[in-house]
């Protein structure tokens, strides 16, 4: 075995491989403010805007989790979250007179809780997404989270009368007990007629998350979550490990994960029962069903394309700059993110002026982790076709992943396998290069 691999395999086996979820890259706690703003015409200017994609973060729960490191405040007052629209109105309108033609290949709506809003306030903000952005929500993929408290008929009907594709909601667990620990309220009896009416509106993705380590799960009744899970057909299930962040409820009142770990163990029990259930592997986290009909943006390409964010902690990526509001998880300091935000004026729209610049390698990087950690794989022609250079010389530690059986490469294409994929945070975490670790650490340190 190689040096490398023998380096990997002990960062495998003496790393908490459940540290923290990968899902972008660079991470947003590697961000810092800029030494001089970025005008985002200038920003813009040269980059391919035909294909992308649209977010927006609706920062408003009702409760917050106890779990949750997410940006989020609980019980905003109503003038609050009016305030707060209006200025995703304006933003909104900034970014359209900066991109100048561009087209949005797919859009997200998440939080917090976007179904926290009511209906005016949910007619307010697609008229920007309609009126401002010229989104046709009948032809671009859409999603929207909700939480159990805040849905009800009059709101699914709006979300399905507007086109949403995709609708998300956080169960965490079916067992009453265990949503409890976690900060969560929602007796059976809400749930079950909660689900199936969502299910009777037949969006054609209909997504549930659930998380397997909560403090005394067990593996009967982790499946037991699973098995009812599956009774309402969703589309998408997505499997998250519980992670104890700093600044969370569960952090502060210093509750462990279970002396004896069980997360591997759940992780793939849950992995054997979803496969065995019809569910496809998409990456360590997603499973989904194959649905035929679906709107799917053939152009748009995570990897390559850019997007654009909007309200507070919403991310927005050019090729080679990534730039958002600042992040935060204790209520004080998300407060006083959100109360900056709605008291700007339509010149502070216009500038980027907190993010991170990425070099060549961490553009080559980010590439590699958003391939890599998809059950699609990475495709090395496809990559040398970008950077004109070969993947496995710019990266040689993907030999260790062969060579360890973590992953199989076939026609060029390399793919993690079902151990390979139990590892990808960590794989993941391997690919990150020493200056955006050394700012993440400097981040967590404060």
């Amino acid at each position: 075995m190689t040096e490398i691999a023998h380096t990997f395999r002990r960062y495998l086996e003496e790393t908490n491989r459940f540290q923290s979820y990968l899902y972008s890259y660079p991470h947003k706690t590697a961000y810092r403010t800029f030494e001089e703003k970025l005008d985002l015409k200038d920003l813009w200017a040269a980059e391919k805007k035909h294909a992308l994609y649209l977010y927006t973060h609706i920062p408003f729960c009702r409760m917050k989790c106890s779990f949750c490191n997410l940006f989020t405040v609980s019980h905003p007052k109503e003038d609050l979250i009016n305030l707060y629209l209006k200025k995703i109105q304006l933003e909104a309108e900034v970014a359209r007179d900066s991109l100048g033609d561009f087209n949005f290949a797919g859009y997200a709506i998440g939080g917090g809780t976007p179904s926290h809003l009511d209906i005016n306030q949910l007619e307010q903000l697609f008229s920007v997404y309609t009126d401002t952005l010229g989104v046709d929500l009948k032809d671009t993929p859409g999603s929207f989270e909700i939480s159990p408290d805040t849905i009800n008929d009059e709101k699914l009907t709006f979300l399905s009368q507007h086109g949403v594709q995709r609708l998300s909601i956080g169960i965490q667990s079916f067992i009453e007990s265990e949503a409890r620990s976690v900060g969560r309220v929602q007796p059976e009896t809400v749930m079950e007629p909660l689900l199936e009416k969502i299910s009777s509106y037949q969006f054609p993705v209909f997504n549930l998350d659930l998380i397997y380590g909560i403090p005394g799960q067990t593996a009967d009744t982790w499946l037991a979550s699973l098995q009812k899970a599956i009774q309402f057909q969703p589309t998408e299930i997505f499997l998250y490990p519980l992670y104890v962040r700093p600044l969370t409820s569960l952090f502060k009142k210093h509750i462990s994960i279970q002396n004896q770990d069980i997360r591997s163990t759940l992780y793939r029990l849950g992995r054997d029962f979803l496969q065995a259930n019809g569910y496809a592997q998409d990456s360590m986290r997603l499973f989904r069903k194959q649905v035929a009909g679906l709107r799917e943006s053939s152009e748009y390409s995570c990897q390559e394309d850019g997007m654009i964010g909007l309200g507070t902690n919403a991310r927005s990526y050019t090729t080679d700059v990534h730039y958002s509001t600042e992040y935060a998880v204790s209520k004080s300091n998300v407060a006083a993110i959100i109360d900056d935000y709605v008291a700007k004026e339509r010149a502070d729209f216009t500038t980027a002026n907190y993010g991170i610049r990425l070099s060549e390698d961490d553009r080559k990087r980010r590439y590699l982790i958003k391939s890599l950690l998809k059950a699609q794989g990475l495709d090395a022609a496809h990559y040398q076709g970008i950077y004109g250079t070969d993947v496995h010389v710019d990266f040689p530690e993907l030999r260790t992943l062969l060579e360890m059986n973590l992953a199989q490469e076939n026609a060029g294409r390399m793919q993690l396998q079902n151990e390979g994929m139990a590892y990808s945070d960590l794989i993941g975490h391997w690919f990150i290069s020493p200056t955006v670790k050394q700012k993440m650490q400097e981040y967590v340190s404060k």
